[in-house]
């Protein structure tokens, strides 16, 4: 065995090994998440009630005191959903349960449900739905995930008063849905890391809102996960449009889920 084969089998050692030690810390990770999430879940779901139930007979300072206890659990509940995601993104076990959906009346659906979070600063979400219904074979599941964390952070950038809009586009084989907000925009130097893990922007939330990092990343993956593509256009101190598309369906097509597809 001359030197340069034995310098091969030592360097493909080495990288089997670094690919195991990484199996090992992606399972490590997911199994770390997922016993947080479920105790954090209990917490914040405490921390709501006592929001909801007992608010009358709390001092303002304890009020307080339940509220922080609830942003902190909420945002660790989600930081530990997304290291879940992306632990299973890394191992290539993130899975699509496909079903023919109407994406108009699903992403009308998730408007409806975040203009409550959007009111709390004075937002407003104009959706504008298209006429006629917009089949896609997608996983309504993840889609749900992806609109909801673009949404929530087009809210987190706007400013009071103004409006998040939202519209889907039907071309030919795919459907477009943009969301764009009238916030602070993104720096160019931030965009080339906007997708990446841990990526943080220089602009903050306009009301201080925390982030994970990881949001975008993990949305990329879904987006791409079905064949889409997740995009981003922004102007400075004028405002961000992020839009994603998907396949686009007919009504004829097969309602009934397909097997999971690994990203």
């Amino acid at each position: 065995m001359n030197q340069s084969t034995a310098d091969y089998e030592q360097l493909l050692t080495r990288c089997q090994e670094l690919e195991r030690l990484n199996d090992d810390k992606n399972r490590l990770l997911g199994i770390a998440a997922h016993d947080l999430r479920s105790p954090l879940g209990v917490i914040l779901c405490y921390a709501e009630f006592l929001e909801d139930e007992a608010a009358d007979v709390l001092s303002e300072e304890h009020r307080e005191f339940v509220s922080t206890i609830r942003n902190t659990s909420k945002f660790m509940l989600q930081l530990v959903s997304d290291l879940l995601d992306v632990a299973n993104i890394e191992a290539g076990r993130l899975s699509l349960c496909r079903q023919m959906i109407d994406l108009v009346r699903l992403v009308g659906e998730n408007v409806a449900r975040n203009r409550i979070l959007a009111s709390q600063k004075r937002i407003s979400i104009d959706f504008d739905a298209p006429p006629r219904p917009a089949s896609s074979l997608c996983d309504p599941g993840r889609i749900e995930q992806v609109l909801t964390n673009l949404i929530e952070n087009a809210v987190k950038f706007s400013h009071p008063g103004t409006t998040v809009r939202i519209g889907i586009v039907q071309g030919e084989s795919e459907l477009t849905v943009a969301i764009s907000d009238q916030g602070e925009g993104i720096p160019a130097g931030d965009l080339p890391n906007l997708f990446h893990p841990f990526g943080k922007l220089s602009v903050q939330g306009t009301a201080g809102e925390p982030s994970t990092g990881l949001g975008l990343m993990i949305c990329r993956k879904i987006i791409e996960g079905h064949g889409g593509r997740l995009e981003v256009q922004s102007v400075l101190g004028e405002g961000s449009t992020f839009s994603f598309t998907l396949p686009g369906g007919t009504e004829t097509a097969v309602t009934d889920p397909l097997s999971p597809h690994e990203i």
